[in-house]
């Protein structure tokens, strides 16, 4: 896990390249993330009984008001991960947010409740901004799109992970219900589960930051990245920018909306208990996610690096819209089996396309921008995408106010992240062409203005 070298490049190319065997270590660590972030999907009731939310609050926490931390803290710290040691901030990131894990289980309130899911977004906002910045370094172009895609798995084994042993915990834990603790009091299962999964992550921080040391960046590319801004990079490409996130913002308030409210919504509309939910849906998402994360690999690679871009963008929408009908259908499904199985073909799906939601920005920005860059557009599809959670909430709140119409307002709230994404993905496809169309033209003609060798005939 040392800086790149000659002697470690020819080792790669006898067993993993270098690139693979740092991805392997940042899933680890992107798993972890998702495991603590979503604990609080899989105990809806019990936070909400014992704190006294609702479920406009609930969905604030998973959704809107925890993505827009994300994506705020993601801005701030975008230069450190351009010009930092971006391997000590993913280090720094772990205890923190493992920290912050634990301080939920202690929440008395939804105020204090907040705050330590403010820190957990804060914490996690340096994960994939660092990541994917390391792998554009050491991973080549054409590779990229496959090397993205690979860590965008973790997010399904995090979750599926989150549920299937956070269901079981929750089971082992229950006959203590009741018991005063010091510190904690009167003890809860839902607050165990957050302190037992938090504790580990500390450890794991801690090896990051005393056993890996940072690739090296391209020549230059930390002094380019100081001096340059990325404002005029923004402001000449808001158009085409706009477009394209647009299109994948709505896809991930979908996304979102899933990881969120499917716990709630197979316990509420079909009768499951939490731990039963964490041993079938769990799994689910984890073998749905990561085998749609691993399609995404096969589609979203390109044989011609010149049309990456376009070829992402263009098998996004085609993945959307094979997935529209399994997502519609699956809030009302009428039975928990057909709702699963749709559920997973819809995941299944939308994995695909997610596994390359930060790839477009990396192909695109330059390398000296691509931190600043990614941090701001996903400040727009964060915030987007964190209106699903608290739509599906609203939603079920005061349009649909009984228990189970928690699954008509998924089905709503699903429609209407789709239907913008089939309107503004063909858009943004036809841009990604024409941009690349654009760099192709330009290689061509610096390639045409360059001054031909003279030739040097040898007779005889």
């Amino acid at each position: 896990m040392s800086s790149l070298s000659p002697a470690a490049a020819r080792e790669g190319r006898r067993s993993l390249p270098p690139w693979a065997r740092l991805l392997l270590v940042f899933n680890l660590i992107y798993i972890l993330s998702y495991v603590d972030r979503q604990l609080l999907s899989l105990v809806v009731g019990p936070v909400k009984a014992s704190l006294n939310l609702s479920d406009v609050q609930i969905g604030f926490l998973q959704g809107f008001g925890f993505s827009m931390v994300l994506a705020a803290s993601a801005l701030l710290t975008a230069r450190r991960v351009d010009t930092g040691n971006r391997v000590r901030l993913i280090g720094l990131a772990v205890i923190a947010w493992c920290v912050m894990t634990i301080m939920c289980g202690l929440a008395q309130s939804f105020t204090m409740l907040l705050l330590a899911r403010t820190g957990l977004a804060v914490a996690e906002a340096v994960v994939p901004m660092a990541v994917l910045s390391i792998l554009s370094d050491v991973a080549p172009r054409s590779t990229l799109p496959r090397a993205a895609a690979l860590f965008m798995t973790s997010p399904y084994l995090g979750s599926g992970l989150a549920l299937l042993f956070g269901g079981a915990l929750l089971a082992l834990m229950a006959p203590y219900e009741g018991v005063v603790l010091p510190v904690i009091g009167v003890f809860e299962p839902w607050r165990g589960l957050f302190i037992i999964i938090g504790l580990p992550g500390i450890l794991l921080g801690l090896l990051v930051l005393f056993l890996m040391k940072e690739p090296a960046r391209p020549k230059g590319g930390a002094i380019a990245a100081s001096q340059v801004s990325v404002w005029p990079f923004l402001r000449k490409n808001a158009l085409f920018l706009f477009t394209m996130m647009s299109f994948y913002a709505f896809l991930n308030s979908l996304a979102m909306s899933i990881y969120a409210w499917t716990p709630a919504y197979m316990i509420r509309v079909h009768g499951m208990d939490a731990a039963s939910v964490g041993f079938s849906v769990g799994p689910m998402i984890a073998l749905s996610g990561v085998s749609g994360c691993i399609l995404g690999t096969y589609m979203m690679s390109c044989k011609t690096p010149e049309r990456a871009l376009s070829h992402v963008v263009r098998q996004s929408m085609r993945l959307t819209v094979f997935a529209t009908i399994p997502l519609l259908l699956m809030p009302i499904a009428p039975t928990p089996w057909l709702a699963v199985l749709l559920f997973a073909i819809g995941l299944f799906l939308n994995a695909a396309v997610m596994s390359s939601t930060l790839t477009p920005i990396q192909l695109f920005a330059p390398p000296e921008l691509r931190g600043r860059a990614t941090a701001i557009c996903s400040l727009y599809t964060s915030a987007m995408g964190g209106m699903g959670p608290l739509a599906v909430g609203a939603l079920a709140d005061f349009v649909f106010p009984t228990p189970t119409g928690i699954g008509y307002a998924m089905a709503v709230s699903f429609g209407a992240a789709l239907l913008i994404a089939w309107i503004v993905g063909p858009i943004s496809v036809r841009w990604t062409s024409r941009m690349d169309d654009m760099r192709i033209a330009a290689a061509a003609e610096r390639v045409s203005d360059e001054p031909r060798k003279p030739v040097r005939l040898q007779l005889g």
